[in-house]
């Protein structure tokens, strides 16, 4: 047995119509609005009150914003259906002195010959989320070429730095063949056979041979000594460049990935401070470093860890450049108890007012000329991904700044 069903009223049309989600605005062939739901009116209606025309005929408002409406209405040869779907549309709006873009899809289904439904969508989230996704895509592929170049440019350094190192070898080897120990054996033999020499040559000649063969060997000594401490630097040198390089290798191999080991904070400061080293030395600035050899490891992101406190030097150096005081100072501690690892960094630099610290989180603030202010954002955002927290801090004015970073050593996320 069938349950009787009864049609729905007009009443009941109209209240499905206003509950829609989209807007829906029900006209006549010409335009003339008959029924606006609430969507509609939320959306259409700022558009007639910026037109200025009375909120009655969709068609006239549409052929203002899209000329042409009207003829593809009335040129539509059937006696029903949709005769325009999902049609987009970018309109600006003015809000308070403001204006703002909105973005629609609108649609026109023709019912029957006396009635149309016109549809809109109000589009402008997704449209922004799209051009934002388009945006970090971009974004991605031009940091994706940086690192391919920065890859081939450290690939090149380093082969170049690996020739070095081996003509350095070389050297070295060759000096360890040298003509100064024959030199010392025949100073050593003329000195056994002074009297003999003085009878065969006379004593002048013997003593002038003598003399002058220990002049050969005391420059032959001198020359073997500025060579070696020349070599010895030098290697010292390539070493330290290898050491860079091998950390900004890190950076390019580990720039997408999230894998996460057991971090030793005492080799990230080391390898930190190798690579600022000589801006420090440069700048003639006292380091004072108290880093405890036993440090606890804890399960984090080594390359990310390193550009965040390269940064926070990096920083340290710059307001010290900025300071006009005597006694540039730069000290960098680290500690740790059973529940967390913290590192402080402090500087004698040009200090700030205390209740502008939290400024310095904000993205695109900066107190540097050629600042982009990201740099202390982004490295709180790093520090925040483990759990931590990083501060800064400063008495006032040219005090200088110190700067502290705490990690849980258990229960990360």
């Amino acid at each position: 047995m069938k349950t009787p069903q009864s049609k729905p009223s007009d009443q009941d049309l109209l209240s499905i119509l206003d509950q829609a989600a989209i807007g829906l605005i029900v006209a006549n062939k010409a335009g003339d609005i008959r029924h606006m739901n609430q969507m509609a009116e939320m959306m259409v209606l700022p558009l007639f009150m910026q037109t200025g025309m009375p909120p009655e005929n969709i068609l006239s408002l549409l052929e203002m914003i899209a000329p042409g409406i009207a003829n593809i209405i009335n040129d539509f040869p059937e006696n029903s259906g949709f005769i325009l779907t999902q049609q987009k549309q970018t309109v600006q709006l003015e809000h308070e002195g403001e204006m703002i873009v909105r973005h629609f899809f609108y649609s026109i289904n023709k019912v029957s010959e006396h009635s149309f439904v016109y549809s809109f969508d109000d589009i402008t989230n997704y449209h922004v989320a799209q051009e934002e996704l388009a945006r970090l895509n971009q974004e991605i592929a031009i940091d994706r070429s940086k690192f391919e170049m920065a890859a081939g440019v450290l690939h090149d350094i380093g082969n170049a730095v690996v020739g070095i190192g081996s003509h350095l070898t070389k050297a070295r080897r060759s000096l360890e063949d040298n003509d100064l120990q024959t030199l010392n054996k025949l100073l050593q033999f003329f000195e056994a056979r002074k009297q003999e020499l003085a009878d065969a040559l006379g004593a002048d000649k013997s003593a002038a041979l003598v003399k002058l063969v220990q002049g050969l060997q005391e420059n032959q000594q001198h020359f073997h000594d500025t060579l070696s401490t020349n070599v010895k630097e030098q290697m010292g040198i390539t070493s330290h460049i290898s050491d860079i390089l091998n950390i900004q290798r890190q950076y390019v191999s580990s720039s997408e990935s999230v894998k996460r080991d057991p971090v030793d904070l005492k080799a990230v400061l080391y390898d930190a401070l190798s690579i600022l080293m000589a801006s420090i030395e440069k700048r003639e600035i006292e380091l004072d470093a108290s880093i405890p050899d036993d440090c606890p490891k804890f399960v984090g992101d080594r390359t990310k860890l390193i550009q965040v406190f390269i940064n926070l030097i990096k920083n340290a150096l710059d307001a010290i450049d900025e300071s006009e005081s005597d006694g540039n100072r730069l000290q960098i501690a680290l500690s740790y108890n059973e529940d967390t690892i913290e590192v402080m960094i402090a500087d004698s630099g040009v200090g700030f007012e205390p209740e502008k610290a939290e400024q310095f989180f904000d993205r695109g603030f900066s107190t540097k000329d050629q600042g982009s202010g990201i740099g202390l954002a982004t490295s709180r955002s790093v520090i925040e991904s483990h759990s931590g927290v990083l501060q800064i801090s400063s008495e006032g004015p040219g005090k200088g700044a110190k700067v502290s970073v705490s990690i849980p050593l258990k229960n990360q996320d």
